[in-house]
């Protein structure tokens, strides 16, 4: 027996069907019905077969009045006119856990549609054979996420190129790569034809716990000649520039145009969500974003030659770095036919791939021993990072952390002092913010020119804290840190200690 489960509201006149579209998903497959207007329906349900009545409508010329699905869930969806000039639409299905009907409102270039989702039941878990692993064999898990996909084609060339096809032949090309590096793994958050929510993308890399998240776009601008590839980090504040801000606020659009219907808040005025995403994993996002650039430059020319910033929702992961990554101008027309070529994926995978071993082993070796180096103190100014640092002192990253007790995952912060070698030290630093210690020996304060060690702040303690801690006084802390009495201290903040 047929049960009325669902009727609509907002009837607005006659409305015509223009056509139907269909895709799966791992746990759902997809059918969209676009209606020229607000469409008036009645559903009801039985154990195979659900059946849409829409009110005062009628059918375009090419539909046919069998469409065959055939896809997980359904198989196929028949139109029959009833009268009262309306369309009956049954829709034959198969081994399914449940069916979810529900309108999306005309946006843009985007009509009227009745979308039906049938659930899938969830697929059993095949056992896993994998050999144990020790703790110095742990898979590092890479997460890559091909933009859009489903009813969100992203940006189309001028040859008709989707961008959603594009980044995802890339993102497989990316995940091969990757496995072939040992100790990593790649996972992507779509591998087909289909839209994933934000919230689901994000938590796709939270629940393999990845050690690091890229999403995979192809960008588009009305300047036909616009070409290049770039690299995105997440800003809670303003974007880098103009372009930056516009690319941003249409891919934010993306769950409006997959058909999401759980569009979660951007978050972006909550101040909690804001500290959490000021913290090391930006740093660490755009020391990342930094390695991927000089890596992507030798693939293809780049837009921007540093890392660009703006408030994309798909990247606000507070414990995971996360970058976007736009690997060329689909709207250009040369880079539409690049973008196209096998060549060209395999090069972008491979420039990807030596990026993220790249990082993970802070380029390289075992750095020099503290006894064996000469040693000066830099102060960190705004913008910097730990690649940056680096960088200006022709040294790795490896050697920064071995010399400073850090972590990768470490803040600096403005102000801050750090080791840097003094062998390399640049000509025009010498007497501004480096000051150079002997070598092989702690380093002295310029200010009080005792020898002091370094501190890392655990989480709640206050400069008063650490003073009686170290048996040190309070305005001994503060001028060899150059801090006020009101500056606060961060958990995981390297500090320096006096030695009294």
């Amino acid at each position: 027996m047929l049960v009325l489960i669902f009727s609509s509201s907002g009837y607005c006149g006659a409305v015509e069907i223009l056509n139907v579209r269909h895709w799966s998903a791992p746990d759902h497959t997809r059918i969209v019905l676009d209606v020229d207007g607000k469409p008036d329906y009645q559903t009801q349900e039985s154990e195979n077969l659900l059946v849409l009545n829409v009110k005062k409508s009628s059918l375009h010329k090419t539909l046919p009045q069998n469409v065959f699905i055939n896809k997980p869930g359904i198989k196929k969806i028949s139109f029959f006119k009833t009268p009262g000039d309306n369309i009956q639409i049954k829709c034959f299905l198969d081994r399914h856990q449940r069916v979810d009907v529900f309108k999306l409102n005309k946006f843009q270039n985007k009509p009227d549609r009745i979308v039906v989702d049938v659930i899938l039941k969830e697929a059993q878990k095949k056992p896993k054979t994998k050999e144990k692993k020790t703790e110095t064999q742990k898979e590092v898990v890479i997460v890559i996420d091909p933009g859009h996909g489903g009813d969100d084609p992203g940006a189309i060339g001028k040859k008709g190129t989707y961008e959603k096809d594009i980044v995802l032949s890339i993102s497989r090309e990316i995940r091969n790569e990757i496995n072939k590096l040992p100790g990593y793994r790649a996972v992507l958050t779509r591998d087909g034809d289909y839209y994933v929510s934000f919230k689901k993308r994000l938590q796709k890399a939270r629940d393999v716990n990845a050690g690091l998240f890229i999403s995979v776009h192809a960008d588009a601008a009305r300047n036909r000649n616009a070409k290049g590839s770039s690299v995105y980090c997440l800003s809670t504040g303003a974007a880098s520039n103009e372009a930056a801000r516009l690319l941003a606020h249409n891919e934010n659009l993306s769950d409006i145009f997959g058909g999401e219907t759980d569009i979660e808040s951007n978050n972006e005025s909550n101040p909690i969500i804001i500290n959490m995403f000021q913290t090391s994993t930006i740093n660490l996002s755009k020391i990342y974003a930094e390695t991927l650039i000089k890596h992507l430059n030798v693939v293809n020319c780049l837009k921007y030659e540093i890392v660009q910033e703006a408030p994309f929702r798909v990247l606000k992961l507070p414990d995971i770095p996360a970058v976007l990554i736009e690997t060329a101008y689909i709207s250009n027309a040369d880079e539409e036919k690049l973008l196209k070529k096998t060549n060209f994926q395999n090069n972008l995978a491979a420039a990807v791939s030596a990026s993220v071993k790249d990082y993970f082993t802070t380029n390289g070796s075992k750095p020099p021993s503290d006894e064996s180096i000469a040693t000066a103190e830099y102060k960190i100014k705004k913008g910097d990072t730990l690649f940056a640092v680096a960088k200006k002192f022709d040294t790795r990253i490896d050697v920064l952390l071995k010399l400073n007790n850090m972590q990768l995952e470490d803040t600096i912060l403005v102000g801050q002092d750090i080791l840097v070698p003094a062998a390399e030290t640049p000509a025009e630093e010498e007497d501004k913010s480096v000051k150079k210690t002997p070598s092989g020996k702690t380093a002295t304060s310029s200010k009080t020119g005792k020898p002091m060690r370094r501190y890392t702040v655990k989480k709640g303690e206050t400069l008063l804290i650490v003073a009686k801690k170290h048996s040190v006084t309070l305005a001994a802390l503060l001028k060899v840190n150059n801090m006020k009495i009101t500056d606060k201290l961060l958990s995981g903040q390297k500090i320096k200690i006096p030695e009294e």
